[in-house]
């Protein structure tokens, strides 16, 4: 899964509230679209209390190709990972975890590390990315490549293979230096899941976050009619490209979703629709690191301000390897954009929901 950091970009505010966005949104989008195939994308703003979703380009999925909407199924990628920074701010609140305690004192028996001669690491370091833990499992891109998975890397590395990677694994000195980590990500979830005896990653954020939020179409793996709605991915070629599969490491990256839902779970997040998780919402977006400058790490949540601009921004993008998804909250302004896009465009989709935020957003 792959992460990019934002660069410096300054926007053209325009005012947009109350207004009709598709003449706003328009023009935005069109650069994305221009000159690749097969480029289907959702636009989805949250404001005033009002969630529109708008769908551009097409999409192929099961039931045909179609414009997609509200209700069409992406890989959502990395944005797990605030999923599972929630998870581990409600085991918190439910006494099961402390963000101090050492990540062995919660993960399975079989999954066993020898830590950094300087101190063991916690699942606050974990949650910010100061675990020690390399970006990904050693070898997993050429491991995947020899057994003719390329395209969908993640699916062959069982808990067998989690295991034997923390056996010879030396993690460097926790809490020195910011590195972001699918694997440590991915161990995390197992934590969170021992802690609290649930049956698999999928199961225990159904019952905590899904259900309470009413996020229908947010899961590991869709059933019945969602397969029906779930868009296939295409490369940076527009070509179409297998699904990401994930066998152990489904906390950094393993969710798919809808803008419908993620429209749900961002107007929770900026407190319009207060629910017993709320605390804990608020609590996995507090910043926790400084990264240098006005950027600042939460549990999995990056905290920084619009480039030119003193709007404060929390944010998570993800990408697989035919998708790409940004969410992005404007706390003090309620609003929020999700841009979800059934091809690898990379920064394009980043920097399309900054535009957007941007635009809905009038410089002061």
């Amino acid at each position: 899964m792959r992460f990019f950091t934002l660069f410096a970009l300054f926007f053209a505010p325009l005012a947009a509230r109350g207004q009709d966005l598709k003449p706003l949104l328009d023009p935005l989008v069109a650069p994305v679209l221009k000159g690749t195939k097969h480029v289907g994308l959702v636009v989805g703003v949250y404001q005033a209390g009002t969630p529109q979703v708008l769908g551009y380009g097409k999409v192929v999925t099961p039931a045909g190709d179609r414009v997609p909407d509200g209700r069409t199924l992406f890989e959502i990628g990395s944005v797990t990972k605030t999923f599972t920074g929630l998870l581990l701010a409600e085991a918190v609140a439910r006494g099961e975890v402390k963000l101090d305690d050492p990540i062995a004192k919660h993960l399975p028996a079989d999954l066993v590390f020898k830590p950094h001669a300087d101190r063991v690491p916690t699942l606050l370091d974990f949650a910010t990315h100061r675990s020690g833990f390399p970006v990904q499992p050693p070898y997993i891109a050429a491991t995947a490549l020899l057994a003719g998975r390329s395209k969908n890397p993640y699916s062959g590395y069982d808990r067998k293979a989690l295991a034997a990677t923390l056996t010879n694994l030396t993690p460097d000195a926790p809490g020195k230096k910011s590195v972001y980590s699918n694997l440590g990500a991915g161990l995390l979830g197992h934590a969170l899941v021992n802690a609290a005896k649930a049956d698999s990653f999928n199961a225990l954020m159904q019952e905590r976050v899904a259900k309470p939020l009413k996020l229908c179409d947010t899961t590991e793996g869709p059933t019945g009619e969602q397969r029906a709605r779930l868009a296939v991915g295409h490369d940076k070629d527009g070509e179409p490209t297998d699904p990401w599969d994930f066998a152990t490491l489904e906390a950094c990256g393993g969710l798919r979703s809808t803008a419908d839902d993620l429209l749900r779970y961002a107007a929770a997040n900026l407190g319009n629709e207060p629910t017993a998780l709320t605390p804990s919402l608020l609590d996995a977006r507090k910043p926790r690191q400084i990264e240098g400058g006005k950027r600042k790490t939460g549990l999995f949540w990056v905290t920084m301000t619009l480039p030119g601009r003193d709007d404060r921004i929390v944010w998570h993008n993800g990408g697989t390897g035919g998708f790409r998804t940004m969410l992005l909250l404007l706390p003090e302004a309620k609003t929020a954009v999700v841009v979800l896009c059934a091809a690898d465009r990379g920064q394009a989709i980043d920097k399309l929901a900054l535009d957007i935020a941007a635009a809905m957003t009038p410089k002061k």
